[in-house]
């Protein structure tokens, strides 16, 4: 009796150190008002990029989220954590299995002192049987595993719609920037242009005698640096097309000749809803999974609790045996039986108690790594705001830039037909104004990446 004395005692020692304290912390998530920018009253929507109005963009997201490896993927892993799920419910029911069989045997005569045995030694045995096992969950072991199978299915779940939020927000994200790189070629041809039609101006005028041939090669060498930069364009236009493919699951000749043709940069400027910051971290999947995967954890954790408690088992068999098959299914063929048993590991050299201690170890790990998931949430919606905001505030002051450059290039431009002005004002005009529209164009494709890591952000597009 002391021995089941001290084996309990051991037992509440495991259970309080397996209980221990949970690690959660209690975050003062930040607060956001609602200004001309964002707005806290309402959740944006799923399909955020259909505010864009880009029906390209709206054909590629659909596309890469029917056709993108990344997708089958998660779709694959719920699959499997569902069947996971459904094998650990299946030990809530008996295991039967049916057996059936036929055997021969033959006897030795040399094994009797009797040298009058003549008995038959050979024999035949039929035997068509049902045996049943199955274990009774007292003490909830089954339970737990089948709680933990089922958060793990669940955690899929939220995995896959974080898959499909990534993918969303990469796909236009490279759209954007290609969106962004056309519009820097067309940048660049019209400057070109421009700069052509100054190089001319300079070299009638040195024809003319009223300018030197400096001018001239003044005007060919921003000329030639411009027109230098288009292949390099050209290039970076295509891997960005090829990138595209990759997401949508496509070769490249696919979508090429569809997404080679330039268009604008997909509106930018909007009231963007975002929620409330309890809302956006319920909105974020990587958030849900987290947590999902701490409810997990602590199944596994009593699932090791249970190991320390008795199994209990009904085992049974019912069937018929005989000697011929033409005897065997009658009553007197009948052969039966039924079993109860306990099984009870008590002692495995310290593996139950190992055990506990790892799956507590594992369980305090999985709310850490949830800390870290919100910790991380809530800084990239911080920085997403913050980006969006500074954008938009750089696209307003880089569009009067503009205007100025070109009326700077326009001015110089006329002085110098008049002489009054020499021609390096006019070259620094021209570098200034394809420096200036570059920005603006950089900044516009930006604002718009940052509006797309504003909705990555805030848990939206799944």
């Amino acid at each position: 009796m002391r021995w089941v004395v001290s084996f309990i005692f051991i037992l509440n020692v495991c259970f309080a150190f397996a209980k221990g304290d949970d690690a959660f912390i209690k975050l003062d998530l930040p607060t956001f008002e609602s200004d001309g920018v964002f707005s806290t009253t309402s959740r944006p929507p799923n399909d955020w990029w259909v505010e864009l109005n880009d029906p390209i963009l709206d054909s590629l997201i659909n596309l890469a989220v029917s056709n993108n490896q990344d997708v089958f993927v998660a779709m694959d892993n719920i699959l499997a954590a569902r069947a996971s799920h459904r094998i650990a419910q299946s030990a809530f029911y008996p295991t039967i299995t049916l057996e059936r069989g036929w055997a021969k045997s033959k006897s030795s005569r040399n094994l009797s002192d009797d040298t009058d045995y003549i008995s038959d030694v050979t024999q035949s045995n039929w035997l068509f049987a049902l045996n049943a096992s199955w274990e009774i969950d007292i003490f909830g072991a089954i339970r737990a595993k089948a709680k933990e199978a089922k958060f793990g299915y669940e955690a899929e779940i939220e995995l896959y719609n974080a898959t499909i939020m990534s993918l969303t927000a990469d796909m236009a994200s490279y759209y954007a920037q290609l969106r962004m790189m056309q519009q820097q070629l067309i940048v660049a041809i019209k400057n070109i242009e421009s700069q052509k039609e100054i190089l001319n101006i300079t070299e009638v005028r040195f024809n003319a005698g009223l300018a030197s041939q400096l001018d001239v090669a003044q005007a060919k060498s921003v000329y030639f640096n411009t027109k230098a930069s288009v292949p390099i364009l050209q290039s970076s236009i295509d891997n960005q097309i090829y990138t595209i493919c990759q997401l949508t699951g496509v070769f490249p000749q696919t979508l090429y000749d569809w997404l080679v043709v330039p268009e604008e940069i997909p509106s930018y400027l909007k009231v963007v809803a975002i929620g409330t910051s309890e809302e956006m971290l319920a909105n974020r999947p990587d958030v849900s999974a987290a947590f999902i995967k701490t409810k997990a954890a602590k199944e596994s954790l009593n699932g090791a609790k249970r190991n320390f408690s008795p199994q209990f088992f009904v085992d049974g068999s019912f069937g018929f045996q005989g000697q011929s098959l033409n005897n065997t299914f009658n009553k007197n063929s009948i052969t039966y039986s039924l079993s109860p048993r306990i099984s009870w590991n008590f002692f495995q050299g310290g593996n139950l108690f190992n055990s506990l201690k790892q799956e507590k170890a594992n369980y305090d790990a999985a709310i850490r790594n949830y800390n870290s998931v919100v910790l991380k949430a809530t800084e990239e919606v911080s920085s997403a705001i913050s980006a969006y905001k500074g954008r938009i505030k750089q696209v307003v002051s880089l569009k009067e830039l503009v205007v100025q450059g070109e009326l700077m290039l326009t001015l110089s431009l006329d002085l110098y037909k008049r002489g009054l002005t020499d021609f390096q004002n006019v070259l620094d005009a021209q570098r200034s104004l394809l420096e200036y529209q570059n920005s603006l164009v950089s900044a516009e494709g930006n604002t718009l990446t940052a509006l797309i890591n504003l909705y990555r952000a805030i848990g939206s597009g799944w």
